[in-house]
């Protein structure tokens, strides 16, 4: 096929495409209630609606994006605020509790917005019950850990990951049973075992890629991802620069992205790999500062500016990913199920 219809082909593949970002971190900050901002004069949903996006998983409260007090409280505040821009905005944006709502997205081509949370064990804080309220929310996807460790069990750079608590084993069962889907993403990899052998239903890891490419702890070994897999769960390719960068350094660029998919697919089966770009426009020269002093193995030197992989570094850019994915040879069908099927399929297992 030659390049001007290899470039057809990706474009009418992606329109036509369910797209689900399943780590989109957010349309608005939290605390403050701020959009995301502009960029030569077009919204971030103008820009995502635009890229293609059909419905992201966003992180509600402040654990992973801001700073402050991370708990029950700031992310009912979050919630408050999502739903008056939902009324602001309801011609562009449907908050997302079902596989139909994503559905009615794509077919009226408005943004869906999944709540989801990162570290959900503080806004809990030892209450099983809240899980339930949280659901009745809204919420539908819930990261047990950041990245370290907490009441659950252990993010991913904590130097001895003790693995899944008693109260994490009993927050599995409870999300398993409302129908709230447990995400590992930022999970020590005995944590992530622990969860995905206790669960009696898939999950997911929304934001990370294969360690056997690329060695970060961030990233999924192959043993967690093999066994995400035979639990039917999904994991989300991202961006993040120093989770996708080849071996030698430099800035990853959208091949090197794919070349995660790839190796994900050839390891596990296409049914088992979806994206969680984890683009977060708003990072702010003050924030990106202090999250690096917290957690500076997870920026490895890249700056605001480079910390995406080059050509992803917006929402608007995702049309560039598909049409890598049909210049290696992924077929239709399967480049539909890395953009969102697989995630669809993920989410109609586990939500009620």
């Amino acid at each position: 096929m030659d390049e001007a219809a290899l470039r057809q082909r990706a474009s009418e593949v992606h329109a036509s495409a369910t797209l689900i970002d399943t780590q989109g971190v957010g349309v608005l900050l939290p605390h403050v209630h701020l959009a995301q901002p502009e960029f030569e004069g077009r919204s971030h949903i103008d820009r995502a609606l635009a890229g293609g996006l059909t419905a992201m998983n966003t992180t509600i409260g402040v654990g992973g994006i801001a700073s402050g007090v991370d708990d029950l409280r700031a992310l009912l505040n979050a919630m408050y605020g999502y739903q008056v821009y939902f009324r602001l905005h309801a011609d562009k944006l449907i908050q997302i509790e079902t596989v139909a709502e994503i559905e009615t997205a794509k077919r009226t081509g408005r943004l869906g917005i999944i709540f989801g949370v990162q570290n959900i064990a503080p806004k809990i804080d030892g209450d099983l019950t809240l899980l339930w309220n949280l659901h009745k929310l809204g919420l539908r996807v819930a990261q047990f850990t950041h990245n370290d460790r907490n009441a659950l069990g252990c993010g991913c750079l904590e130097d001895d990951d003790t693995g899944l608590t008693q109260f994490g084993k009993a927050a599995v069962m409870e999300m398993n049973r409302i129908g709230l889907l447990v995400d590992l993403a930022h999970g020590g990899m005995k944590t992530a075992l622990d969860a995905i052998n206790y669960s009696e239903t898939p999950i997911i890891i929304s934001h990370a890629n294969a360690r056997g490419l690329t060695p970060h702890r961030r990233n999924a070994t192959d043993e967690v991802i093999r066994a995400l897999a035979t639990r039917g769960g999904v994991i989300g390719v991202t961006f993040y620069s120093p989770f996708c960068q080849a071996v030698g350094g430099g800035r990853p660029t959208v091949a090197n992205v794919v070349d995660h998919i790839a190796y994900i697919a050839d390891l596990v089966g296409i049914d088992h790999v979806g994206l969680g770009s984890d683009q977060f426009e708003s990072e702010s020269e003050v924030r990106y500062a202090a999250f690096g002093a917290q957690f500076a193995d997870t920026q490895r030197g890249f700056s605001r500016e480079t910390v995406y992989a080059e050509g992803l570094e917006r929402v608007e850019c995702l049309p560039s990913l598909t049409a890598e994915l049909a210049k290696r040879g992924f077929a239709d069908e399967d480049i539909r199920k890395i953009l969102g099927d697989n995630h669809l399929r993920l989410f109609a297992s586990v939500w009620k």
